[in-house]
């Protein structure tokens, strides 16, 4: 890993542990490269919602969190554009779930991600799709 993707992963990393928005979402940094990452997701139960089932919101705002990750890997300060969610299979407390996110195109002004969020038995739950705007390029 170049040291420019270790400061990259570092302040990943710190946003996820110090701004009180992510230390909400029980995220566990598995892996990261350039354009991509996977993180770990406990779903509890006051994740779910009336059905038992984990809201999706709670599941939007994971892959928002996954393909941002995957963004920011490149350097980038972006901020979310749209967001497209397809809810496959109902994911329930107790289960952890690996989300895996990528990036698909790198613009001069936008980025596109996609996200895929898998059970324990490596079956797709969630897939995600989004688009970000770049802010502006960190200081490497």
């Amino acid at each position: 890993m170049s040291d420019i993707l270790k400061r990259r992963v570092f302040n990943i990393h710190q946003g996820v542990t110090q701004i009180p928005y992510f230390k909400n979402l029980p995220c566990k940094i598995k892996d990261v490269d350039e354009g991509w990452v996977r993180v770990a997701f406990d779903i509890t139960p006051n994740l779910c919602n009336y059905r038992g089932i984990a809201a999706g919101g709670v599941l939007a705002a994971f892959c928002d969190t996954l393909m941002g990750m995957a963004s920011r890997s490149l350097g980038y300060q972006v901020t979310t554009l749209e967001i497209n969610m397809n809810y496959i299979r109902p994911v329930h407390p107790g289960q952890q779930l690996i989300g895996v996110g990528q990036v698909v195109h790198h613009g001069g002004r936008t980025i596109v991600a996609e996200c895929e969020l898998m059970d324990e038995n490596g079956k797709v739950v969630v897939k995600g799709r989004s688009s970000f705007y770049i802010l502006r390029k960190y200081d490497d």
